[in-house]
């Protein structure tokens, strides 16, 4: 009776044993590319209305969604989309297109006032000065304190950072340089490129990377951050209160809710025959 018993032990260790060689999850690396053409954007100035460029400048580069997919649509709409699952219910006229793993290249950041909310993206700027010049200069909107006045100092916006983030250093702060570990672009002349890593993605043959830049609107918001009450975290400080914003949950799954004329996508997106090879994908096709 022993000897049967242990045997039988042994048979439904064995069936559940496994082998981690056999998993379909992978950590897939490689590198986005931007032509610089593509990073042209057009903002209104807030006193006249009128409308200028901003050219060739990494800071005007919206955030980058990046998604593995089973494949490509150019059917259906104007630009190239991830194919999609059933139509289920009204609620859903599009489909689900059910990425296998996703990652973003930049992400909105709160940037540690209220008037920033929904506008800094991380891995754009190299330091505080660098948010504080872009904004007066190029956006011609400056950067305003919670007294409503004027942020000219970078030596300011750091100390107010650290007070209202609890923070100790700049690696906390996520949008200067590449705090916390954020993917920062870099200039190759005819594009801009950097690295990036989709982890613990589901790799089944054929799948490909595609993605798009929600390219800011002319008064440099994006539609993929949503600002409102009990959107985001909660800041209390002093006599502020108020929610620092948030993105969509279904952001990748359903993309076309979010992708307006003006935008950028991928056009062909690589495949991914080999899960420890790098990719190269390129946001090149602007929807207008």
């Amino acid at each position: 009776m022993r000897t049967s018993t242990t045997l039988l032990l042994a048979l439904l260790a064995s069936g559940c044993a496994y082998s981690e060689d056999a998993l379909q999850h992978f950590d897939v690396r490689g590198k986005v590319r931007i032509p610089k053409d593509m990073t042209t954007i057009t903002v209104n100035d807030p006193e006249t209305g009128e409308a200028y460029t901003i050219e060739n400048d990494v800071r005007a580069i919206g955030p980058i969604w990046l998604g593995v997919y089973s494949g490509v649509d150019d059917r259906l709409f104007d630009y190239p989309h991830p194919e999609v699952g059933p139509v289920l219910g009204t609620d859903n006229p599009t489909g689900n297109t059910y990425p296998y793993g996703s990652m973003s290249v930049g992400r909105p950041d709160w940037g540690c006032y209220q008037t920033m909310n929904c506008k800094l993206i991380t891995g754009r700027y190299s330091s505080y000065d660098d948010v504080i010049e872009f904004f007066r200069d190029e956006v011609r909107d400056p950067v305003i304190n919670q007294l409503g006045d004027e942020v000219t100092s970078g030596i300011e916006y750091r100390e107010h950072c650290y007070e209202t983030g609890y923070l100790t250093s700049d690696q906390e702060v996520g949008f200067i340089g590449n705090g916390g570990g954020e993917p920062y672009f870099e200039d190759m002349g005819d594009y801009f490129e950097a690295e990036t890593t989709i982890y613990h993605t589901l790799w089944l043959e054929g799948a490909v990377v595609w993605g798009w830049m929600d390219t800011p609107s002319r008064t440099f918001d994006f539609s993929t951050c949503q600002e409102g009450d009990s959107l985001g975290w909660q800041v209390f400080y002093y006599d502020e209160q108020y929610f620092t914003g948030q993105v969509p949950i279904d952001l990748l799954n359903f993309p076309s809710k979010y992708i307006f004329q003006g935008d950028v996508v991928v056009q062909d997106p690589p495949v991914i025959d080999d899960p420890d090879k790098e990719f190269t994908v390129e946001i090149n096709f602007r929807y207008e």
